[in-house]
């Protein structure tokens, strides 16, 4: 990774870049604000995430200069891009409100500003690579 973003939760194995997840993992990626860019930071009022369903509210946004976050997820066998869940957790997750994504943002609104220079993400991921039955064991 690069040095403006680290992961933070789970933390890989030893030397091992690989990380084990479980639909109910929360992941947190911490973004230092200040190395993206100096001038961008000066400016910028914080990231705006995908309205998933577990994003409780949408910021007013007027007159804020965000960022937008996103996360793609592909197969790590057939390199294929996943943008929607598996029929099966489409009818488990399909109840919250909100963009259904195979990434589900943890967050009190779809704004998050910088706290000491540092802007932390959590998500979950709500459908594992397998459930799409398309070759993969693992997300890229």
């Amino acid at each position: 990774m690069t040095d403006w973003i680290a992961l933070t939760k789970p933390l890989p194995q030893a030397e091992d870049c690989v990380i084990t997840l479980r639909r109910d993992t929360h992941v947190a990626l911490d973004l230092n604000f200040e190395q993206i860019s100096m001038q961008l930071s000066e400016v910028c009022s914080g990231i705006k995430i995908p309205a998933t369903g577990s994003v409780r509210h949408y910021a007013d946004t007027t007159g804020k200069f965000l960022l937008e976050f996103r996360i793609n997820l592909y197969g790590a066998t057939t390199k294929r891009r996943y943008k929607n869940v598996c029929a099966n957790c489409e009818k488990r997750e399909g109840k919250k409100k909100g963009i259904l994504s195979p990434i589900d943002f943890k967050a009190k609104s779809d704004m998050i500003a910088p706290k000491d220079g540092k802007i932390r993400i959590d998500f979950v991921f709500c459908c594992y690579p397998k459930d799409h039955r398309l070759g993969d064991g693992e997300y890229l």
